[in-house]
């Protein structure tokens, strides 16, 4: 295949998230080499679709990846963020209250004054100590969001959805011990702390069970009927996921973001891509986005997303990708990290400042 030939641009922040993008192809072709990087690609039902890797954690890396792929395949027309994200235990106004559980996927939908994605680690600091966000990020293209509506319109009705299905599928191309953890983890292993109960600081790395208060913690059994699901049937969400490029550890900061943004997700990659490139962000949900962080759920969360995924790209008529949108305009030397001269105004008197993105070849101050 020709590098112009993919389409779609799929960004897996981790290995275990690139395993269960990887397994979801229907069709694997040779890789697709740019320079020294190298990108996974296939096809899933009609469509090409690219995949990279992170190489570190973050939106500034999430932004590279996605630039760098756009020049190894020139023709990407969006991206498919995937992989694991933090949740927020409950969400919904009283008398319509919705419950996520571990192993369900949230994929970002506009609410309120945000359009599915925002930072809350940017903005100006205020007299009171608190961080007054300002920024606002893209929603997603509109090919995408007519999909993602007309796909949630399906799992309403009787059809449901072939999440279930595709997982099965996945897991017949893994080996025996990667196929384990790729697996529903069961609702006896799901546990939400109360908010007010931390972690112990001086035990970041030991599991729950051998140092947290169980009395403070309630099953999933305990949480309402909203909460009940059968093995591999996730619930999809629909909403802001708040994004940052540090790992959210804090369920008082959880619960506050929540209710001031109508966050249900956090996660540490999104918004570096949607911001300069067509994008949907969609998360396996693998903790609370508190203290108690455990690698238990992880691959399951990425599995479930990546199925939500190759769901809505084969509800996705080829035309839709292929050529009914617009093409992308040339990126931009912020966006694709090219060397720039940067030159400061002739005016010498006062404070002059500049934003500076991508290598940097020379600076003149004072005059061209």
């Amino acid at each position: 295949m020709n590098p112009s030939d993919y389409t779609v641009g799929w960004i897996a922040p981790l290995s275990l998230e690139l395993t269960a993008a990887r397994h979801m192809l229907d069709v694997e072709h040779s890789e697709v080499t740019n320079n020294e990087h190298r990108y996974i690609a296939g096809k899933i039902g009609d469509h090409n679709v690219v995949i990279g890797i992170q190489s570190k954690m973050g939106t500034s890396a999430a932004a590279d990846l996605a630039a760098r792929m756009r020049r190894a395949c020139p023709n990407i027309e969006f991206f498919l963020v995937v992989g694991i994200g933090g949740g927020v235990p409950s969400y919904g106004p009283a008398g319509d209250v919705n419950t996520i559980v571990l192993g369900d996927v949230v994929v970002s939908s506009p609410r309120g004054n945000h359009g599915g994605v925002f930072t809350y680690d940017t903005g100006a600091w205020v007299e009171d100590g608190q961080l007054s966000n300002t920024g606002h990020l893209n929603g997603p293209p509109s090919e995408l969001s007519a999909a993602v509506g007309s796909l949630r319109s399906r799992h309403d009705g009787s059809q449901g959805t072939k999440i279930p299905q595709y997982l099965a599928q996945m897991r017949t191309k893994l080996n025996e011990s990667a196929r384990a953890r790729f697996e529903d983890q069961g609702a006896d292993n799901d546990r939400l702390y109360q908010s007010y109960f931390p972690h112990p600081h001086d035990e970041p790395n030991e599991l729950c069970d051998n140092c947290c208060d169980s009395s403070f913690c309630t099953q999933r059994s305990k949480r309402g009927e909203g909460a009940g699901r059968a093995v591999d049937t996730p619930k999809v969400h629909y909403g802001n996921i708040a994004s940052s490029n540090q790992l959210q550890v804090s369920a008082t900061m959880r619960d506050r973001i929540a209710a001031e943004h109508q966050a249900i997700c956090f996660e540490m990659e999104g918004a570096g891509v949607i911001q300069n490139h067509p994008c949907l962000v969609i998360r396996g949900i693998c903790d609370y986005s508190d203290s108690h962080k455990n690698k238990r759920w992880q691959s399951y969360a990425a599995a479930t997303a990546a199925a939500y995924a190759k769901e809505l790209l084969l509800s996705m008529a080829p035309a839709a990708v292929a050529g009914e949108a617009e093409p992308l305009r040339p990126l931009s030397a912020r966006e694709s990290g090219q060397v720039q001269h940067i030159t400061f105004g002739s005016n010498n008197q006062g404070l002059q400042s500049g934003n500076i993105y991508g290598g940097v070849s020379g600076l003149t101050f004072g005059g061209k």
